[in-house]
């Protein structure tokens, strides 16, 4: 993989990330409320910053965060994009996720069909870039 291709890559995958961030919390929130009783957004997210029970949640909201660091910064070298670029395909591909995410993660594709299909555009993107290189 080359610069231009991480960068493009890393740029196409954004927004997906996102969304998939976006729905994966609102379905554990659902969840939460729905054993423990209604909370408020703010509530919610200091749960889940705060909390050993979505803990596994870090790695990935991390990733979104250095991504758009990277995108960001003028002075990122393109090894840095590469790198990230390379750390997003490491987590939605099979043989290099990290195991504590998957084993949380791939149950919630099963759970909630708007994970699945956020999923499912993120993984097209990362097909197409481990194709191409």
């Amino acid at each position: 993989m080359n610069d231009k291709q991480a960068t493009t890559f890393l740029r196409d995958v954004r927004h997906p990330l996102l969304a998939l961030r976006r729905t994966v919390l609102a379905h554990l929130r659902a969840k939460h409320e729905a054993e423990f009783g209604p909370v408020s957004p703010g509530e919610f997210l200091q749960i889940v910053i705060n909390g050993s029970t979505y803990r596994w949640l870090t790695p990935f909201s991390t990733l979104i965060a250095a991504l758009d660091d990277v995108l960001d910064d003028d002075e990122a070298t393109p090894d840095a994009r590469i790198d990230h670029a390379k750390a997003v395909v490491a987590m939605f591909s099979a043989g290099s996720r990290d195991p504590a995410f998957a084993e949380q993660f791939l149950p919630l594709l099963q759970d909630s069909p708007d994970i699945a299909v956020a999923n499912g555009q993120v993984a097209q993107i990362v097909r197409s870039i481990e194709k191409a290189t």
